[in-house]
């Protein structure tokens, strides 16, 4: 990636190495495979459905955003 910018390299990237991620694990919530993370309360949360079946996202009982 290029970004064209008149600030020095040090000053766009300043932080970045402190940066804290997301901890995402593969799970199964009702036998459908499904991308989460860990919230503050220890809880997961649905991120994303990983699935090639398109029934799995006409699921009302799983979906982005779900807290387990």
């Amino acid at each position: 990636m290029i970004l064209w910018t008149p600030l020095p390299a040090e000053q766009v990237l300043a932080g970045l190495d402190r940066q804290e991620y997301p901890s995402y694990e593969s799970i199964s919530v009702a036998g459908i495979p499904v991308l989460a993370e860990r919230t503050a309360d220890c809880k997961k949360r649905v991120v994303r459905i990983n699935s090639s079946d398109l029934s799995h996202y006409l699921n009302q009982d799983v979906y982005p955003g779900l807290i387990i």
